[in-house]
């Protein structure tokens, strides 16, 4: 990741949030995947999953009480194929199989730099995942997607685990246990080539 990519990935989040709106009103019946093809996906996204701190607070480097859960899964051959005749671009469309996935926090422990205990706070965001760039895996190109999530107190370190279940529609679920060991002087790119490993 270079950079830039901190601008790039706020920019996108701002233009996800109008159509993230839009994804919850999906009706289930228009569901386009086989049952194959949803369990591709969350074997996808639990195994790539990893805890990072955000943009805003690798800029700052200042205490916080957010972090960012990332993920990314592999862009279908129809989205290839748009991506290589559209000279690099893909248009953002409203039944992505992300778009379809919801997430449920089944259980977390964190602790700060000063040994507290810290919770998730009730900030009202959506539970669907938000989509962020396309970036390069092992030469494969993945889509991003991630959940931003606010804590009821500040931390400079952040310790501890969450498990997190993704369902699908049709009740297709898969629990993950990601473990969290953050510092807000973290470098985003760290983060990401972690996932990659």
């Amino acid at each position: 990741m270079n950079k830039y990519m901190p601008h790039l990935i706020l920019s996108v989040v701002i233009s996800c949030q109008t159509f993230m709106s839009s994804c919850q009103n999906l009706n289930k019946s228009d569901y386009p995947y086989s049952e194959e093809q949803t369990k591709q996906f969350l074997a996808e996204i639990t195994k790539n999953v990893s805890a990072s701190i955000t943009d805003a607070t690798e800029i700052k480097k200042q205490p916080t009480n957010k972090f960012s859960i990332w993920t990314s899964y592999p862009l279908s051959k129809d989205q290839l194929k748009e991506y290589r005749q559209n000279n690099g671009n893909l248009s953002n469309k409203d039944n992505d199989i992300s778009d379809f996935a919801t997430y449920t926090i089944k259980e977390s422990d964190f602790t700060n730099e000063k040994n507290e205990k810290l919770n998730f706070t009730d900030n009202g965001q959506a539970i669907y995942l938000q989509e962020y760039s396309l970036w390069e895996y092992e030469h494969i190109l993945h889509q991003n997607v991630g959940i931003e999530l606010a804590l009821d107190k500040k931390f400079e370190k952040l310790k501890g685990h969450l498990n997190i279940e993704f369902e699908m529609p049709g009740k297709i679920k898969k629990e993950v246990k990601i473990p969290v060991n953050l510092s807000i002087y973290d470098k985003i790119e760290e983060d990401s080539a972690k996932a990659d490993q």
